[in-house]
């Protein structure tokens, strides 16, 4: 049931990136169609095998709340899915070094990738955590295009813009951004992270 829940995950997000807008943007056009054909080639039709090792954070006591608010948006079939396999999730930070706050307050899981659930050496791909009022730091990823879906939540980007459910939001390799998540309720975020085979082994995240 949970493999089976991570496979559906993936397909559920692979779709999300096939049919959502890119709002007339070449880029995000661009990146959402290199993940949806990264995710056809990586995705099994029925099978996985898995790595199970689970860990949680302090953050992870939001997650219920963030699933069960996720439900009320059009992105529902993707949070339906993570919530068949939220108990194999592995929590961590990604820093050698923490900011103290954000100890309490973040902590994402990668679900396919190096360090994944599933493996896989050309697309990383997982979910972030942030408490309700959370600051996630200025930090970059250096040789990695990411984005973010949010399932659930509203959050600003570099205190440029307010992006609530099923916004996709696209950082270009090396581009710092920070995260301020709405202190009415908790942020969960899907992310992919697309680069070369060694970017994505090494997945390298670097507070500014």
């Amino acid at each position: 049931m949970q493999a089976q829940g991570t496979l559906l995950f993936l397909h559920a997000l692979k779709r999300w990136y096939k049919i959502k807008s890119s709002g007339g943007t070449e880029e995000i056009k661009r990146h959402m169609v290199e993940v949806d054909n990264l995710l056809a080639k990586e995705l099994p039709l029925d099978t996985v095998n898995v790595a199970i090792n689970p860990s949680v954070k302090p953050v992870c006591k939001y997650l219920e709340i963030a699933i069960d608010n996720g439900m009320k948006h059009k992105t529902n079939y993707v949070v339906t899915h993570l919530q068949k396999f939220t108990s194999i999730l592995h929590w961590q930070y990604g820093y050698g070094k923490l900011p103290e706050e954000m100890k309490e307050n973040y902590a994402y899981s990668e679900i396919l990738g190096p360090r994944g659930l599933i493996k896989s050496s050309d697309i990383a791909v997982g979910v972030v955590l942030l408490a309700p009022g959370a600051l996630y730091h200025y930090h970059e990823h250096p040789d990695l295009t990411e984005s973010y879906l949010n399932l659930s939540g509203y959050f600003s980007q570099n205190d440029q813009a307010v992006y609530p459910p099923e916004s996709i939001v696209l950082n270009k390799p090396g581009k710092p951004h920070k995260i301020t998540n709405d202190s009415s309720q908790p942020l969960l975020l899907a992310y992919v992270w697309t680069g070369s085979k060694e970017a994505i082994s090494e997945s390298r995240m670097v507070f500014d």
